[in-house]
């Protein structure tokens, strides 16, 4: 009897490290590369370094500088605090450094998304059986949506958080299995029902994703609670599934009050009462992605787009699950509570968890792409449902019905499989892409004191104060909308007396700009005038291109070429091209004066019409030598600028 439990325990084990294997490979393909994923990873990974160090500030001493930084408390700090544990026994203790910190964020993100795959395959045990367990902890490990913030190197909250919710799941499982069937509620149950409360807790301190945990428990407890009742289930039994989901929910309920107030009571309620498909104007803000008029941030960054339209993409073969499971379930609720009781069901006790799950899960996907990631995870958890009652369903059926049940879900999960190997090939870590940001910074790093104040566009902030060590005007937190909107101002002026001011304001000793940001005046305008409005004339009012260039030479003859865009130029042409402003317009479209520039290296031109031509900052980046100077470039590597601001003008 013991050797078959052992046998049976190794099993288990081995299939739950070919999950956690498979999951890892996927995800580890961005260790090729040598920094993190897009940018927030880099501010995470800064203020980890502070927990390491033992001094992790109130505020963040670099980013936003003038604002005093982005509030540390208020933010879901465990992760910071994790990685430094596991920094800390894994090194034996070892001092801090910037370099192997970086290393453990990139490969962290890989390993805390394989075991996920791997706590889904033990929840999918422990609700149905081994088969639909394995299922489900595949799919985790291969849907496209989950694998993308699970992959190395994006080092964020969000590639822990769901670790937590997935064991508090299995503990809950546990403790209601252990209790269902007793007449007396055993000590057991109780444990299983506080270690689910706990690690509710820890996502809520991880994560302010968590919010599903209420979202998702509350709704499955009243649906069990009507269902048990209809079928008339013993009183007892009735009384220690309350019993069991009270104290886990309490105790999470309890200890996220203490942790971070009563604020994500409001957050929750507030979610339900707009998102809830009960009247017109729910229906419409679920099927839009309308945006209040002066939340320009939410207008300009994709992820606050809907995410309907991302749904193959994200989630590929099983794009199909949460359409077909969420109604399967309802049929066979209903079905179940108004027939006689039968042998009890798995399905009776658990499966309203992945019911509400994938459906509050679908609702927020499609309503916004960044929640899209949240969905991932409970289609993996649908299709394994789907995949347990059609297993039980053809187990008595002929051979062949069988064979077509197989094929059809092995076909599910290869397809999946290769879909989300093709979804990882095709992402590329952006800093990868951009080697002049990346020694432009370096450059500020080794070249400039180290309490210099750099003023700079959002988009870079996180990369600012990560590679230079010195404080940026504005970062990806969005801290504070009003530094990112003066940056724009800056950018937008002709007004040199505002320009001045602008950079007298924020104490600017260097300026970090790319060429990118003279084709983006109409977005600036919407940061600068704080509205989303596009027909705004003050936005309207501004047009500039900016085309990449190729050189080419013709091998025979040895003629040079610039091809920029589709458009081909002789070396002649090409060089008579403005490279310094210029007050005389190159051509004149439908009675609109517009001023065509090159760059000196000839990587890209540029067309402007007038009121971007008399900005300030297109002045001195064309170098008119008519402005006054009141910054100069120092360095420039490529598409990058970083300019010193000559205080001696702006102070007077």
């Amino acid at each position: 009897m013991n050797k078959d439990i052992t046998k049976k325990t190794l099993l288990i084990l081995l299939i739950a490290l070919l999950i956690f294997v498979l999951g890892f490979a996927i995800r580890a393909h961005l260790l090729k590369y040598n920094y993190l994923f897009e940018y927030d990873p880099y501010w995470h990974v800064r203020v980890t370094g502070y927990v390491l160090q033992g001094n992790l500030p109130t505020n963040d001493p670099l980013g936003f500088y003038l604002t005093g930084g982005t509030s540390y408390t208020g933010w879901p700090s465990f992760l910071w605090t994790f990685t430094s544990w596991i920094y800390k026994i894994t090194t034996f203790g070892a001092s801090y450094s910037k370099e192997l910190l970086m290393s453990y964020a990139r490969v962290l993100p890989a390993i805390f998304g394989a075991l996920i795959s791997v706590a889904m395959f033990f929840l999918g045990k422990k609700m149905y059986d081994t088969k639909t367990g394995i299922m489900m902890g595949l799919l985790a490990a291969v849907i496209p949506a989950f694998v993308y913030r699970t992959m190395a190197g994006f080092f964020e909250e969000d590639a822990l958080g769901f670790l937590w919710m997935v064991v508090g799941f299995i503990f809950l499982v546990m403790a209601i299995e252990k209790s269902k069937l007793q007449n007396k509620l055993k000590i057991n149950s109780i444990i299983y029902s506080i270690l689910a409360g706990l690690f509710f807790w820890l996502m809520a301190i991880t994560w302010e994703m968590f919010l599903l945990i209420p979202l998702v428990l509350i709704a499955y407890f009243i649906t069990q609670i009507v269902y048990l009742l209809i079928r008339k289930e013993k009183k007892q039994k009735i009384i220690n599934f309350a019993i069991i989901f009270s104290i886990a929910f309490l105790l999470f309920a309890s200890l996220t009050t203490i942790s971070g107030g009563t604020v994500w009571i409001n957050r929750t309620t507030q979610y339900v009462t707009q998102y809830l498909p009960i009247n017109e104007t729910n229906l419409e803000r679920i099927n839009s992605n309308t945006i209040v008029e002066s939340d320009v941030v939410g207008a300009t960054v994709g992820e606050e787009n809907t995410g309907r339209q991302f749904f193959l993409e994200k989630y590929s073969l099983l794009i199909f699950i949460p359409f077909l499971v969420i109604p399967l379930i309802i049929i066979y609720f209903i079905k179940s509570a108004f027939t006689k009781k039968g042998k009890e069901q798995p399905a009776d006790y658990y499966t309203l968890i992945i019911f509400y799950w994938l459906l509050i899960t679908t609702f927020m996907a499609w309503t916004k792409l960044k929640f899209t990631y949240t969905l991932g995870l409970p289609i993996a958890a649908g299709c394994a449902y789907l995949f347990f009652i059609s297993y039980k369903f053809i187990e008595d059926k002929s051979l062949l019905q069988k064979r077509i049940f197989a094929f059809f879900m092995l076909f599910l999960v290869i397809g999946s499989i290769a879909a989300s190997i093709h979804f990882v090939n095709t992402k590329v870590n952006p800093i990868e892409n951009e080697p002049d940001w990346l020694s432009s910074m370096n450059w500020v790093k080794e070249n400039t004191a180290q309490d210099s104040k750099i003023f700079n566009w959002w988009d870079y902030g996180h990369w600012i104060t990560y590679f230079t060590e010195r404080k940026a005007s504005s970062d990806n937190t969005n801290s504070n909308v009003s530094a990112t909107s003066d940056f724009a101002k800056f950018i937008l002026t002709d007004d040199i007396n505002e320009s001045k001011a602008l950079l007298k304001k924020y104490d600017a000793d260097y300026i970090m700009v790319d060429s990118k940001t003279l084709q983006k005046h109409r977005a600036l305008a919407l940061y600068a005038n704080l509205t989303i409005n596009f027909q705004d004339p003050r936005v309207q009012k501004y047009l500039s291109v900016r085309v990449a260039c190729q050189k080419r030479t013709t091998p025979i003859t040895n003629t040079v070429t610039y091809v920029c865009g589709n458009q081909p130029f002789t070396e002649a042409d090409f060089l008579q091209i403005s490279e310094k402003w210029t007050t005389t317009p190159a051509m004149i479209d439908q009675g609109t004066p517009l001023y065509l520039y090159r760059d000196l290296d000839g990587s890209a031109i540029y067309l402007f019409n007038a009121a971007v031509n008399r900005s300030i900052f297109v002045r001195t980046w064309f170098n008119d030598p008519s402005l006054e100077k009141q910054a100069e470039v120092v360095y420039s590597s490529g598409d990058v600028r970083v300019y010193k601001v000559n205080k001696e003008i702006i102070n007077n």
